[in-house]
């Protein structure tokens, strides 16, 4: 895999194109064939690295635009309980998602506490995976329905915000932001409203401002409390 854009490894040439995906992980294997999967299904170039390392790529290279790491055999234990590298909130760039991630509801719950993008279980197909990396490169999330109602209404992840937030949104920010909380992507909010995508994105920026939450998951919660 030497070609530019192919998956590598933080030994490979410096002048390939700088990576957007980072496999972290340590199944050099696996992750460097899920590296190649999204290379030639998404033309994203991907650099696996055994942990969370700046150094992996050129000093001079932008950051990977999504982290990816691996819970195979976290039997439960979030990676954020024994990777101090792993601090949240992640709500910055670049953008975190874990994957092999079991069925369980507390590693999700945390994840989408912390602000992770999402998560990607054991049991699901590559192409699904695929298709969820893209997702949450273009700036979406990538829960289960079912995981985001079971958040949202568990008053143990709702936040706190001023009352007073609630009286400043205008009815369209109100629209939107219930859109939000119901998982509607950006362009299924322009959609639904018959507004631009543009004009979704600027409301958008106003809501988080007014109720000062920094993610699409926090403005839903806030919406559950407060609405």
């Amino acid at each position: 895999m030497t070609a530019a854009n192919e998956p590598r490894d933080k030994g490979a040439d410096a002048k390939l194109q700088p990576a957007q995906v980072q496999i972290v992980g340590p199944n050099k294997l696996q992750n460097e064939l899920l590296a190649y999967f999204l290379f030639h299904a998404e033309n994203l170039s991907c650099i696996c690295t055994a942990s969370i390392e700046p150094s992996a790529q050129d000093k001079n290279s932008p950051a990977p635009m999504l982290v990816m790491l691996d819970c195979l055999n976290c039997q439960g234990i979030p990676l954020w309980a024994t990777d101090p590298q792993i601090a949240g909130p992640a709500n910055s760039a670049p953008y975190l998602a874990l994957f092999n991630v079991p069925k369980e509801r507390k590693i999700t719950r945390e994840a989408m506490a912390r602000g992770f993008r999402g998560v990607f279980y054991e049991s699901m197909p590559l192409d699904i995976v695929a298709k969820g990396v893209r997702q949450m490169m273009e700036g979406e999330l990538w829960y289960s329905r079912e995981s985001l109602t079971t958040f949202l209404l568990d008053p143990e992840g709702q936040t706190s915000a001023p009352e007073q937030a609630a009286a400043s949104l205008t009815s369209r920010e109100r629209e939107i932001l219930v859109r939000i909380a119901a998982g509607a992507s950006n362009q299924e909010i322009a959609d639904d409203l018959f507004i631009s995508l543009h004009t979704v994105k600027s409301h958008t920026y106003n809501v988080f401002k007014k109720i000062d939450v920094p993610n699409r998951l926090q403005a839903a919660l806030w919406a559950a409390k407060y609405l």
